[in-house]
């Protein structure tokens, strides 16, 4: 047999071609896919689509038949440290065209209208596949079909996509039996060791940030060894999480005597005029207009001095005039006097701003929704909120650490004087977000006495407690409201602007954004989607990229 160098081996498919416009296509649709997708779990920037990594993956790990055939007619080796390992290909060509051909045969409907006509001349016959280009252009539709989201959980897929995984380890002289080995040291929101489970291979996970890799552990560790019993028992003590948690909380957040329960909250800072001789307190609104769909904005009057905030339902849209805040600069309404963004950003690091609750949204038991003045009582439930907050602080602690001075670009909450973590949140939400963190110790304690399970424990608490951190960035005060909904405060992706109003979600809210229930409900969904589609436990480490823990020679693909 002739020898090849060290660094010579079979071509992969993705150094030979891969259908990146029809990959594109489904990676595009991907980022409007919230039910099942694990962006549910938690937050996470530069988020790597599902769809392109597992095109990726599959195509660096299974060779090009036409180079693969051209080795096995020159019946050429691999040398591996001080031994050689034949290649041994006909392995996966065989299994390349048998599985083709199958598809072809059975699962006609399911391939893209690219795709269509190939596979249908593979099943009629026209095709036989012996041609390795043939076979390899059937192996890149599939690549491209399996990157649809729909796919990405079918049965047929998987299997085959795992038998080709599987085929093409061994024919590359990976012993019989063990899969491949996918590494990914900066695994982040960890799209690629998913997709390196999900198509049959083994993946080891690592990063420094320990939010990853609590999210990798959760996907590539807790979910494959539990399944469904996991969903069932985070689906459980959610509903007690909440339950509880409104034992505290629902005095906080009451409804109106007709039944009506409070949605959010809407806030708007407020700054005193410096204009000669007026001296009022503006609120800071960006814009008038709250619903353009549902004709609501609210209108400032001028009370003998003092600006009323009023709520107009039923208006059309050119009622609404600009807001208070434009461009950093600050008009007052009643005197014209308009203050520089450098005068009020200085102000507002003196700490002179205040809050000014101006609107409630709600929503009535016909499902309808309802916009209302703020009423004298809530001002009297928010203060009781902030009594028990004190309460709790003996129990519990709120975040003080300070803000990253070196990302004021990112981070421009810190030209307002909001330094610290503790500063994004009002009292109400502070003692919400201190009510649920104080309830997990109590949890946890249960779960291990129902289940004598402390793995499961820690995992139930772990995937619940990354659900409550992924809604408080809907629970801060630079969150806000706009078509009918909460934003987050990743309005801009991962920087933190400033908002001169907010909104306030009530956390105890049914199935809408900004409650807890509907993160509970997300996160079971994606646990449900998962379950059955794995066959392989996963590894995640929180460790360095620069410290090696692995076996040398270990590692199949280093993403």
């Amino acid at each position: 047999m002739t020898k090849t160098t060290h660094n010579e081996y079979p071509k992969r498919l993705i150094e030979v071609d891969l259908p990146i416009a029809r990959i594109s296509i489904h990676a595009r649709r991907e980022k409007s896919i919230r039910h099942g997708h694990i962006s549910t779990l938690h937050i996470w920037w530069a988020r790597r689509p599902l769809a392109a990594c597992r095109a990726v993956i599959c195509a660096s790990l299974w060779p090009d038949p036409v180079d693969l055939t051209a080795w096995a007619e020159r019946g050429e080796v691999i040398p591996v440290g001080d031994g050689s390992v034949i290649v041994r290909p006909q392995r996966f060509l065989d299994t390349a065209r048998e599985r083709m051909t199958a598809w072809a045969n059975r699962h006609l409907g399911k391939v893209s209208k690219e795709s269509y006509s190939r596979f249908v001349a593979i099943q009629n016959g026209a095709k036989t596949l012996a041609d390795p280009l043939d076979l390899r252009r059937a192996l890149l539709d599939f690549i491209a079909d399996f990157a649809n989201w729909d796919n990405s959980t079918d049965k047929d897929y998987l299997e085959t996509a795992r038998a080709l995984t599987q085929a093409a380890h061994e024919a590359l002289g990976g012993e019989p039996e063990t899969r491949p080995l996918v590494v990914d040291p900066f695994c982040g929101g960890g799209s690629i060791p998913l997709e390196a489970l999900r198509v049959g291979a083994d993946a080891f996970a690592s990063d420094l940030n320990p939010i990853p890799v609590l999210l990798n552990k959760v996907v590539l560790e807790y979910i494959p060894k539990y399944g469904q019993r996991l969903a069932d028992e985070v689906r459980k003590w959610g509903a007690w999480i909440k339950q509880e948690a409104e034992k505290e909380l629902a005095e906080f957040y009451p409804k109106d005597p007709d039944g009506a329960t409070p949605i959010a909250y809407l806030w708007a800072r407020t700054i005193q005029c410096e204009g000669p001789g007026c001296g009022a307190e503006v609120p800071l609104i960006n814009q008038t207009l709250i619903s353009k769909r549902r004709g609501i904005g609210v209108q400032l009057i001028n009370k003998e001095g003092k600006l009323i905030i009023d709520v107009l339902t039923d208006k059309p849209a050119s009622t609404f005039r600009e807001g208070t805040v434009r461009n950093g600069k600050v008009t007052c309404p009643i005197c014209g006097f308009t203050m520089p963004a450098e005068r009020y950003r200085n102000r507002a690091k003196k700490g002179e701003l205040r809050e000014l609750h101006y609107c409630t949204v709600l929503s009535k038991l016909d499902g309808t929704r309802r916009y209302r003045n703020a009423l004298e009582n809530e001002i009297q439930t928010y203060n009781s909120a902030t009594d028990k907050l004190q309460k709790n602080l003996n129990e519990g602690f709120i975040p003080n650490e300070k803000l990253s001075a070196t990302e004021p670009r990112r981070l421009n909450v810190l030209y307002y004087g909001f330094d610290d973590w503790g500063k994004l949140f009002n009292d109400r939400q502070k003692n919400s977000l201190l009510t649920f963190l104080l309830l997990f110790p109590r949890m946890y304690s249960e779960i291990k006495s129902n289940t004598r399970d402390n793995k499961l424990a820690e995992a139930v608490t772990t995937i619940l407690g990354l659900a409550v951190s992924n809604f408080i960035q809907y629970n801060c005060n630079m969150a806000t409201w706009l078509s009918d909904g909460m934003i987050s405060i990743f309005i801009q992706s991962s920087s933190i602007p400033m908002r001169a109003d907010y909104a306030e979600a009530n956390p105890l809210m049914q199935k809408l954004v900004g409650g807890i229930q509907y993160q509970f409900d997300h996160t079971v969904e994606t646990i449900c989607t998962l379950v059955d589609h794995f066959n392989v436990i996963g590894s995640v480490s929180l460790t360095s990229a620069t410290q090696q823990i692995l076996p040398e020679e270990s590692v199949d693909l280093l993403a």
